[in-house]
């Protein structure tokens, strides 16, 4: 199996606290201010670790569970929100939901086709 990239939001205590966090398939990280950046994710898929998820849904601290895998990153300076041609808005709160969440529903292990970061936001994008 090919090595992807690896996007999720931190919120480990310090000076990356709620920034996003990008890991390359060589293992190199790099953490992005949301609004500063938009962040381009081509051939995704939303990972989550469901017995950790659930943990977190009943009440126990929030640990790392979920994350974005895709082929491709681009990294670009933020544009203006309604320069975005956004489509369906991909969400993921353990404290809500025990799962990613798009249009209601859960989309654990789905392939989303590409996303785009708005702030703090995913949106599907073609």
């Amino acid at each position: 199996m090919s090595k992807k990239f690896q996007v999720r939001f931190n919120l480990g205590a310090g000076e990356n606290f709620m920034k996003w966090k990008v890991t390359s398939p060589n293992g190199e990280v790099r953490y992005f201010e949301p609004t500063d950046v938009n962040i381009y994710m081509v051939d995704c898929k939303l990972v989550n670790q469901k017995s950790t998820a659930q943990k977190i849904y009943g009440g126990a601290n929030k640990t790392v569970c979920a994350w974005v895998e895709c082929s491709h990153v681009v990294i670009s300076p933020k544009i203006p929100n309604d320069f975005i041609d956004g489509g369906a808005k991909v969400s993921y709160n353990p404290r809500v939901t025990p799962n990613w969440v798009m249009n209601g529903e859960n989309v654990d292990k789905k392939s989303v086709g590409n996303l785009v970061s708005m702030d703090r936001t995913l949106l599907t994008t073609a």
